[in-house]
């Protein structure tokens, strides 16, 4: 096949194309083959080198995006008219589902708030039980010496009482010191996942710039996730 059935060929196949398109497709197929043949190739050679004019035509064919109906006035005023009556009920449910919107994003703070609390009610506890033992061994302790002289065995063991409550602090301290250290471990990375909960569906998608300057929306991979 040389250039000009190739060309008569493919301007047949395109004929549902606009003039100025179809024109602007078969300029450049006839510049692709002469490019061809002044690079030493014959005719025919580089027309069979493109394609066949078929596959050519399909390939531009599947390219072209179906144009949008345009609306008729009338379509317009019926849209209008349905949408004014059924604004009750349509109101109703975007009512609806605000408030339910609106409970379901309450009830997932109360339930963050009350993980918080619980996650520190027992380092609290322990600190408590520590300031209390350091207070009753400071004055069982300090109380200790004037009750022996008026009462030995009560003076010890208030002594004895004092030396008890200043283990139990050390104990509950230590402990306290421990669990803090946990728990703020814990909040970090729960914090960190409610955050990443949040920004999950941000970070799937990202934009690429196509080399005609369209700017597309793809999804990213697990790789590029990580």
């Amino acid at each position: 096949m040389n250039k000009l059935e190739f060309l008569a060929r493919l301007e047949k196949l395109l004929k549902g194309l606009p003039k100025k398109e179809r024109e602007t497709h078969l300029s450049y197929y006839r510049e692709m083959i002469e490019d061809a043949i002044e690079d030493g190739c014959a005719e025919e050679e580089a027309v069979a080198r493109i394609g066949s004019p078929g596959e050519i035509a399909e390939q531009i064919l599947s390219e072209q995006e179906t144009p949008a109906k345009p609306v008729s006035a009338g379509k317009k005023i019926v849209i209008a008219i349905l949408l004014i009556i059924g604004s009750p009920l349509w109101g109703s449910i975007l009512l609806a589902a605000a408030a339910l919107g609106a409970g379901v994003l309450i009830t997932v703070l109360a339930l963050v708030l009350c993980a918080y609390i619980v996650i520190w009610c027992l380092p609290v506890t322990t600190g408590a039980l520590s300031l209390a033992c350091l207070l009753l061994a400071v004055v069982s302790t300090v109380g200790a010496f004037p009750v022996f002289f008026h009462n030995a065995a009560l003076g010890v063991l208030q002594f004895g009482i004092g030396i008890l409550s200043a283990g139990i602090f050390i104990l509950a301290g230590y402990l306290t010191l421990l669990l803090g250290q946990f728990f703020i471990g814990i909040t970090i990375r729960f914090s960190r996942w409610l955050k990443r909960l949040f920004t999950r569906k941000k970070n799937m998608v990202k934009k690429e710039v196509t080399p005609q300057g369209d700017t597309i929306m793809t999804c990213k991979t697990w790789s590029e996730r990580r």
